[in-house]
């Protein structure tokens, strides 16, 4: 159960692209910060092309590869296709349900870039006792379980047990009251993107997982 849990906080963190956005004119900090989250939790192309200069098809394999990214440690395991496909589109389920407002942004004095501030209401209650509840269900299948099964098989049925769990929360998603974070973005000759500490400012923000 160790595992799992790591296994669950390495996949939920967002690897979130270095998108970056070229100046033409005012900068739009607010904008970019906006369709930047856009396109990294619910897959929305629009207006993140206009801002960042990227292709269709390359922001499509943005969204893809942040998705990849949280999927990368679950290949450690050996689950089946399905149950991996299962996840990923829980994946793309659990971010889709973000809810966030960006509400301003100010200059930078000392260096070229923005504050840019976000409203947040934080995704809660998925994780709320998720360990306990998996053993717990688990416990319960072991009367079913023959001698001979093997680790891969182990694995399988806890993260579907897991999976399961996840996508029954899903149905009561809850969000804590709205919380303001800021976070920087900063241009060098021209080209601005958000800093790597405000992707985890963001990350940290939008999903509550302190109950795991």
């Amino acid at each position: 159960m160790k595992k799992m849990k790591k296994m669950i906080a390495v996949c939920l963190t967002v690897v979130m692209v270095a998108a970056t956005a070229v100046g033409c004119g005012k900068f739009d900090a607010e904008g970019y910060v906006a369709a930047c989250l856009d396109l990294l939790t619910k897959g929305e192309t629009e207006q993140y092309t206009k801002l960042t200069g990227r292709t269709e098809e390359q922001a499509e394999q943005d969204y893809e590869n942040n998705i990849d990214a949280m999927m990368e440690a679950m290949g450690e395991l050996n689950l089946s296709e399905d149950l991996e496909n299962n996840y990923r589109t829980l994946y793309k389920n659990i971010y889709k349900s973000a809810k966030y407002t960006v509400t301003g942004s100010e200059k930078m004095t000392d260096k070229d870039g923005y504050t840019v501030t976000v409203e947040i209401e934080q995704i809660t209650g998925l994780f709320d006792g998720l360990e306990d509840e998996v053993t717990n269900r688990v416990m319960n299948e072991k009367d079913s379980l023959t001698p001979d099964i093997t680790e891969a098989e182990v694995n399988e049925l806890v993260f579907q047990i897991m999976y399961d769990v996840l996508n029954e929360r899903m149905d009561a998603i809850t969000y804590n009251e709205p919380e303001t974070v800021t976070v920087e973005v900063v241009g060098e000759d021209g080209v601005y993107s958000i800093t790597e500490e405000g992707y985890t400012i963001l990350d940290d923000a939008l999903i509550d997982t302190a109950g795991m």
